[in-house]
């Protein structure tokens, strides 16, 4: 069986998210067991797993563990088909679709919050006091049972979280405590676990002890770690030795500097505190494995694709020429490293040219504040109109998005790989980028299926982007040369690598 461990799967997930999703799916495909494993209590993912292509079977989450709720299927609970609230006693409220009050003789004593996204399935239920201050919350899973309850103190704040079997007994017990002014979990506690009560003073200790469990079954395993903050825990694992973990992005802070400069503090546990508790390092791309080895000799560096284009992409061939024959996309992250500002001031130069040019950004900002800070800038460079900042999606709503592209903008500092670019290529999207280390050197080939420009080049960048918007003949030669690479990402060759980096 092969491992593939991370914190969550969210409701927005970044590219290491997608990348370990992929690869799981594709493990899968081609017979070789897999499992997207995680560690965070989240009573969404189920849901947030088909998102990413993922069912129940491929996914491994340390509370359904011990929930025994790893192999639940979904099955709807209205709220007015509760069991627990007879309706010949209580009398239900609903005057708004997103909660109803539960009343008894005519006083609430609860409130029922409906499950985002749905009509009338039960969310999670607050129960008052005679003062009306909440005691105890409900909380329901996305697959229709009640996982866990919330007990608080007197004073509005969490105390213990008890999380449920599917018998409604309590199997973790997770203590809340105020430190440093701060309220924060401070002990978990796993009951009746073969017999006996385990005490732990961290979530990531639990998850140790989970990985072990799951593990010594099979000793023969393989295991990645996909998140770096979960890579010391990952580390101490003795049930397997088979360790390793994939760095999906650059490591170095200053990109410029692989071989002096300073590291990227998430990455000092696997590349020197703890790399002699791993097999190796898994990389997307030979530029990084050779930095990374110039300056750690001893380490094991073995490339390994970060990514896949699925075959019924492939099978669809280039799609047809958008009619948004002047539109540019940018996907991922808005956040300080994905420099989208570099994105709108070359945007601005670019409509100065192309007065009907547009610039979609599509991802979730880092906060409110930033994209504030965006929008403000994209208003003081007069492109308001032009450009729109749009809600983080995937799947369908995604390729529609690359679909209707002309061009892809990628603007980061730094990346490991580049799997939007990969993802544009699949569609016929040529993608002009900067030239920083490392992924975008490998998948582009400047000027057949986009351009790479100098760092920090944004006049450049704009005149790369005008030469693609106006040349109708030249957009559909480079359509399908980027088309043509993303065939080399494809399901078999993809596995082919993989099953050569493990041979390694």
């Amino acid at each position: 069986m092969n491992y593939f461990v991370s914190e969550n799967i969210f409701a927005f997930n970044s590219g290491t998210e997608h990348s370990q999703a992929k690869r799981t799916r594709l493990f899968n495909k081609m017979g070789a067991n897999a499992k997207y494993v995680t560690r965070d209590y989240n009573r969404f993912l189920a849901r947030d797993a088909v998102a990413l292509g993922l069912d129940h079977t491929q996914v491994l989450n340390m509370y359904d563990f011990f929930q025994g709720r790893t192999d639940t299927v979904r099955v709807e609970q209205p709220l007015r088909l509760l069991k627990q609230i007879p309706l010949d006693q209580y009398h239900i409220v609903s005057d708004n679709p997103n909660y109803s009050v539960i009343q008894h003789a005519g006083v609430p004593i609860a409130r029922v919050n409906v499950m985002p996204a749905t009509v009338g399935l039960v969310g999670d239920i607050s129960y008052y006091d005679r003062f009306g201050n909440t005691t105890v919350r409900e909380n329901w899973d996305w697959r229709g049972f009640k996982s866990s309850i919330d007990y608080f103190h007197p004073d509005g704040q969490l105390g213990v979280r008890k999380i449920l079997n599917a018998a409604g007994d309590t199997v973790i017990e997770i203590t809340h405590m105020n430190v440093d002014g701060k309220l924060q979990a401070t002990m978990w506690k796993l009951l009746n676990y073969k017999g006996h009560n385990f005490r732990f003073n961290t979530e990531d200790q639990l998850f140790l002890f989970f990985l072990n469990e799951q593990l010594m079954t099979d000793p023969e395993s393989l295991v990645i770690s996909d998140r770096r903050s979960l890579d010391y825990v990952v580390a101490d694992v003795t049930a397997v030795h088979n360790k390793w973990a994939y760095l999906h992005d650059i490591h170095i802070v200053d990109e410029k500097e692989p071989l002096k400069g300073r590291l990227f503090e998430a990455y000092v546990p696997v590349l020197e505190s703890r790399a002699k508790d791993f097999a190796g390092v898994f990389v997307a791309t030979e530029a990084q494995k050779q930095d990374i080895k110039r300056r750690f000799p001893k380490l094991t560096v073995v490339v390994a694709p970060d990514t896949v284009v699925e075959q019924p992409r492939l099978d669809e061939g280039v799609p047809a020429a958008s009619s948004e024959a002047h539109h540019i996309l940018w996907v991922g992250r808005l956040s300080p490293e994905r420099r989208p500002e570099e994105a709108l001031k070359a945007f601005a130069t670019v409509i100065k040219n192309v007065p009907d040019a547009t610039l979609e950004f599509r991802g979730y900002p880092v906060s409110a504040t930033y994209l504030t800070e965006l929008k403000q800038l994209a208003d003081k460079l007069g492109v308001t109109e032009h450009v729109t900042f749009d809600e983080y999606v995937t799947g369908d709503a995604l390729a529609k998005r690359y679909k209707n592209a002309a061009v892809l903008l990628q603007t980061a500092s730094g990346e490991g790989f580049g799997m939007t670019v990969t993802e544009g290529f699949s569609y016929g999207v040529p993608a002009v980028a900067y030239d920083v280390r490392y992924g975008l050197k490998e998948q582009i080939r400047d000027g057949e299926n986009g351009f790479l420009v100098h760092d920090g080049s944004t006049s450049i960048l704009a005149a790369r982007l005008t030469e693609i918007l106006t040349n109708d003949a030249f957009r559909q030669t480079m359509r399908q040369a980027a088309f043509d690479t993303a065939q080399t990402y494809g399901e078999a060759t993809v596995f082919k690598a993989w099953q050569q980096a493990f041979g390694s």
